[in-house]
């Protein structure tokens, strides 16, 4: 039993720091890897097991976040749910030492938006959970993309027959591209920053406005230029619609 004790605690101790588990979860989210995603954030449970790190556990949510909208994007509804799960028990810990914190208060947002997709039968109740969570965050803080970021998702996604518009979603989008980019910190290695400009761009598709798009898309590739899913994807699909000249008059 000692041995194995001393086994385990060799292999957290190598384990990488809160940095080194973003900078994997960067890696897998440019390169389109969302099964190494997901083997970070297993790793990170263990991790915060272990060391009960409150960075840590910040960052595993975020992640989870993030992991939950590709699991919805596929419709893996079960492991959405499972993950949610977790990260809604992660956010009450957060908002006991961080009761005034916008971030915390932006992905409690997203996450009742997470389980109205699941439960839509709650969708009035868990919808103005979603948007009180929402203007919390943006009172607690303005200068925060977070926020910003997280209003326009919620335009964005939400239904046109529930007064949800991409182009409603744009300037919201823009304004956290804006505040992303006034500190550089914010931006480097930082997939939450490429993810909002991606929305972006998908939100001046989605309003026709091709040309902004492609704009968007070719600043994406000249800060990251090894991001699969711009690259290889969304890029050449909306310099086709231009060579189409489907442009708006």
């Amino acid at each position: 039993m000692k041995r194995i004790f001393f086994a385990a605690v060799l292999t957290l101790t190598a384990w990488p720091g809160v940095s080194g588990f973003q900078n994997e979860i960067y890696k897998a989210y440019i390169s389109s890897r969302m099964d190494l995603w997901k083997e970070a954030m297993v790793k990170m449970e263990i991790r915060y097991r272990a060391t009960g790190d409150h960075g840590l556990l910040y960052s595993l949510t975020e992640a989870q976040y993030g992991y939950i909208a590709h699991c919805l994007s596929e419709n893996r509804r079960d492991e959405a749910r499972g993950w949610l799960d977790k990260a809604e028990d992660n956010i009450s810990l957060l908002l006991e030492k961080n009761p005034n914190s916008s971030r915390i208060y932006s992905i409690k947002g997203a996450l009742y938006g997470y389980r109205l997709l699941l439960e839509p039968l709650k969708a009035p109740a868990l919808g103005r959970k979603s948007m009180n969570a929402n203007e919390t965050a943006l009172k607690l803080g303005p200068g925060e993309p977070w926020g910003w970021m997280e209003k326009g998702n919620m335009e964005f996604f939400k239904p046109a027959v529930l007064g949800g518009s991409a182009r409603q979603a744009i300037p919201h989008y823009k304004k956290a591209v804006e505040l992303f980019e006034a500190s550089p910190d914010q931006t480097r290695g930082n997939w939450l920053y490429l993810n909002c400009m991606v929305n972006l761009g998908l939100a001046y598709e989605k309003d026709s406005q091709i040309v902004e798009a492609g704009k968007v898309y070719e600043k994406i590739l000249a800060h990251e230029p090894s991001f699969s899913w711009v690259r290889d994807d969304l890029y050449p699909d909306c310099r086709k619609k231009l060579a189409r000249n489907e442009i708006p008059e």
